[in-house]
């Protein structure tokens, strides 16, 4: 079977010199006492199959002993990402800045969505089209076009379709005059919402009536993706351009990479919904890209971008989190990045001068993040997280070292985590419940052997200590591609579409060998022989599609506020 992850090329990390900064390499005289005592530990044990040469001319391939380990060098559980490879990095003792480099790549290319998630949203946007095009409105061409992080390809498998439908005068690229003002905009949202569930689209949707930008927020019925429906919205489009721009041709090959750590870390603490406060996907992109500008080290050229993901991610939550002034500062991408005054911009909200401000690129009168206000915590969080993957580094490195944290406060958060390998330690105990929890283990069983694996080779992960994959994300992309495969959207759409088998997982099983579809085995067989399993011992849930009545919801202000009340309409209600 096809492995989603891409290979990558080992490469030397260019180290920190300032002693301000966390130095990621060790000295001359650490490596060789650390060879010494790496030596003395492979000859010693019985796993001979991981002795490896530590010669730097001579490539120690990580990923040899695949499918080998189930915990970390911690005996904390192996992240999806790195499910079924060995550590990451060259030789014994490779440089940390090249492990978590090598890390933030292979999370990158297990969180980016396959071939086939990928057209299952494609068929989606497909189906409302058709659905539109049935309406059959009079002097009016209703397309629907997307924008966001679908269309800038910088989007999470639980992501949402933004989609606005613009309803053109028949035969121009201009907006019908009938379909302008926010009251008609309202009437024609009843309307499809009405149709979504005539036509099968969905079986429930709601209308935010009265939010800043009117929406329908609903989940198409086979694959079960969320989708919010705008009107007119092209400014949604233009700031895709924006993103892509930015991705695509001034930072091709790291932009995407940051975003979408960042983008997983807020979804799983629910702060990626600017609705509810959080920050949306193009803040982060604009925040992702006004720190490139900005870093002293890339303005002189001495920063290879694609060589210090791992570092550039850490020093993203660092900046964000304990360094920036949002009292007084705007950030700005505009020529060539820089920062603005608050106050001289316009954007300062006296009653909230702690409000993040970021200048909208494609109109500078607009703050696109004056609705997320729930940045105190933001903030507060990207301040941890730089506070967690430091210690994590810390820890490692002491162990590697020592053959254990010496510090008991990097002992305890290196050695508790929940069962998807994420981190479950967001405080450290005082000294005193740290004491009287070491002289308990100690004593369960004459304190039994040090949960830290003395093999060299044990996989490390950094990136567990602030990100994880929830298992029923897990399930939900399991289900999604067997979706795939029964070809039920297909049917509907009367297209095909035959990609490669694909899959997230690291390794696969023998007998799940790479074939093209089509011919021969029913569909049915072809899924069986598939391993839906994006990680070991989860299983794809598939929950029956219930048929519910379309609700609509009238409770938003005039911010965009959800506030969650709804009323049920019938099918025979007027819009």
């Amino acid at each position: 079977m096809a492995v989603h992850a891409r290979q990558s090329t080992l490469v030397q990390a260019v180290q920190k010199e300032s002693e301000d900064f966390i130095q990621l390499a060790n000295s001359s005289e650490d490596e060789e006492d650390e060879e010494e005592q790496d030596a003395a530990v492979t000859s010693s044990s019985n796993n001979n199959s991981h002795k490896r040469k530590a010669d730097d001319g001579e490539e120690g391939d990580s990923e040899r002993q695949g499918g080998v380990y189930e915990k970390c060098y911690n005996g904390q559980p192996v992240p999806p990402w790195l499910m079924g490879m060995a550590r990451l990095g060259k030789g014994k003792n490779p440089d940390i800045s090249e492990m978590i480099n090598e890390e933030v790549s292979k999370f990158v290319d297990y969180i980016s969505p396959t071939p086939e998630e990928h057209q299952m949203r494609v068929w989606v946007i497909e189906r409302m089209q058709r659905v539109l095009n049935n309406m059959k409105m009079i002097s009016v061409t209703p397309v629907a076009k997307c924008f966001g992080s679908f269309e800038t390809r910088m989007y999470l498998p639980t992501s949402d379709i933004d989609m606005t439908i613009m309803l053109f005068r028949e035969g121009s690229t201009k907006v019908a005059a009938s379909y302008q003002t926010k009251e008609a905009i309202r009437r024609y949202l009843f309307t499809l919402a009405r149709e979504l569930k005539r036509a099968g689209f969905c079986s429930k949707c709601e209308v935010i009536a009265h939010a800043r930008v009117p929406i329908i927020k609903t989940h198409e019925m086979v694959t079960g993706i969320a989708v919010d429906i705008s009107i007119n919205a092209d400014s949604g489009v233009q700031s895709a351009g924006v993103q892509r721009s930015f991705s695509e041709r001034v930072y091709p090959h790291s932009l995407r990479a940051i975003v979408l750590a960042i983008k997983q870390f807020l979804a799983q603490r629910s702060m990626n919904e600017v609705y509810t406060g959080g920050m949306g996907s193009y803040a982060i992109t604009l925040l992702a890209v006004s720190m490139l500008q900005k870093h002293p080290r890339l303005q002189s050229g001495g920063l290879d971008i694609p060589k210090n993901l791992g570092v550039l991610l850490i020093e993203f939550f660092e900046l964000y989190g304990k360094r920036f002034n949002y009292d007084k500062c705007c950030v700005s991408v505009l020529e060539k990045g820089h920062y603005l005054d608050k106050r001289s911009k316009g954007f300062l909200n006296h009653a909230q001068p702690y409000l993040l401000s970021v200048e909208d690129p494609c109109d500078r009168t607009n703050d696109v993040t004056k609705g997320t206000f729930g940045i105190t915590r933001i903030r507060q969080t990207f301040g941890g997280a730089y506070d967690l993957i430091s210690n994590a580094i810390f820890a490692y490195h002491q162990t590697r070292k020592f053959g254990e944290p010496m510090n008991d406060s990097l002992k305890w958060l290196a050695t508790h985590s929940n069962d998807d390998g994420s981190s479950s330690a967001t405080s450290v105990p005082s000294k005193k419940r740290l004491k009287a929890l070491d002289g308990k283990a100690k004593n369960k069983k004459g304190g039994g052997p040090s949960v830290f694996n003395d093999d060299p080779y044990a996989p490390v992960s950094f990136l567990s200590s602030i990100l994880s994959v929830d298992r029923s994300v897990i399930a939900s992309r399991a289900k999604l591609v067997k979706t795939f495969y029964q070809g039920t959207l297909q049917k509907i759409l009367g297209v095909e579409y035959q990609p490669k088998l694909t899959s997230l997982l690291p390794s696969a099983p023998a007998n799940a060998a790479v074939t093209e579809t089509g011919g021969g085995a029913s569909a049915q067989e072809k899924i069986n022989k598939m391993d839906f399993d994006f990680v070991r011992a989860s299983k794809p849930v598939c929950p029956p599609v219930r048929s519910d009545p379309v609700l609509i919801s009238d409770d938003d202000d005039e911010d965009g506020e959800y506030k969650g009340g709804v009323i049920e309409i019938e099918d025979d209600d007027d819009a």
